[in-house]
């Protein structure tokens, strides 16, 4: 399978072969400030081709943490195309409104810092699922702490037979 997709202006194209790890819709403040929000698809850096020009801007990482993400912009339009994550998840986070195909989210994440709540079925991490790195403590609709359901746990199974 592989999927594709431009940029605003359609100098740069990215190609992505494979399953995505992860969809996911991102609440985090970083991916709030870099674009409003980020409907995430999560691919191993591998398995993603880009051509064209970008341009890379990379937050310093507080001391002792390691390099968290490099988000990339076109460099012709300025907008948003990726985030790569390879010095700790080994994944690329490609812009999923750029792709070629529907965006089907199977959690949210971050959503302790959302700014928004939403109210649907998908299972709501505070931060990221424990096989993805993150606590795994599951968030309600409103944001308060919850145990995890059913639902939760087999999305949990599927990230970790994915990750």
């Amino acid at each position: 399978m592989s999927v594709s997709g431009t940029c605003y202006c359609g100098a740069v194209k990215v190609t992505c072969t494979g399953e995505p790890k992860v969809c996911a819709v991102c609440h985090c403040r970083s991916c709030a400030k870099w674009g409003s929000i980020n409907l995430a698809t999560l691919y191993p850096c591998e398995q993603v081709k880009v051509e064209g020009e970008l341009v890379e801007y990379t937050n310093p990482p507080p001391e002792g943490k390691p390099k968290f993400s490099n988000r990339k912009t076109c460099a012709k339009c300025h907008g948003n195309v990726l985030n790569d994550h390879p010095d700790t998840m080994g994944v690329t986070d490609v812009v999923s409104g750029i792709l070629e195909t529907e965006f089907k989210p199977a959690m949210h994440i971050n959503y302790a810092e959302a700014t928004w709540k939403v109210n649907d079925d998908l299972p709501k991490f505070a931060d990221m699922p424990a096989e993805m790195g993150g606590s795994g403590q599951m968030l309600d609709n409103a944001g308060n702490p919850v145990a995890a359901r059913s639902e939760e746990r087999r999305v949990g199974k599927e990230c970790r037979s994915r990750w």
